[in-house]
């Protein structure tokens, strides 16, 4: 049987823009993660291509490391904000499939879902460990590593 004041409230034009805005900013966030990737791959590219045509590689083969580190960094803050706000949506639909959702959480946007001082840092290190983040940049950088020894 469906409860005719939680299909109401999932009705609500307030519930269904603020479950759009956190949708909104998990593709965001995604689509950064994304930008970030095709980014740090062309700029590698052209500096590993301007130090083996400059024959500098033996030298400079430690700044696409560095490149890859930063931009392996700026990739697990997007991909730790982008967990949070999906734990944040989840949270929500959950409380919003059983009546019980509270006014002040409706357009709360802060990227926090815990009291935790330190959950964005703890998302983002944690986010390190992720697939697309760790594959990606060790590959890169072993390719640096192939490329100054060959």
């Amino acid at each position: 049987m469906i409860n005719k004041s939680i299909l109401k409230l999932k009705n609500e034009n307030s519930i269904v823009s603020y479950m759009q805005i956190l949708q909104n900013n998990i593709l965001r966030m995604s689509n950064h993660s994304i930008n970030i990737k095709s980014s740090i791959c062309l700029i590698y590219t052209i500096i590993i291509m301007i130090l083996i045509a400059l024959e500098k590689m033996s030298n400079y083969w430690w700044v696409t490391i560095a490149i890859t580190l930063v931009g392996a960094i700026i990739d697990a803050c997007y991909l730790g904000i982008e967990k949070i706000y999906i734990d944040k949506y989840n949270i929500f639909l959950e409380k919003l499939n059983k009546g019980i959702v509270d006014e002040i959480e409706i357009y709360d946007m802060n990227p926090r879902n815990t009291k935790l001082r330190f959950e964005m840092l703890a998302m983002i290190l944690s986010s390190f460990l992720s697939f697309s983040i760790y594959a990606y940049y060790s590959l890169l950088i072993l390719i640096s590593i192939f490329v100054r020894f060959v």
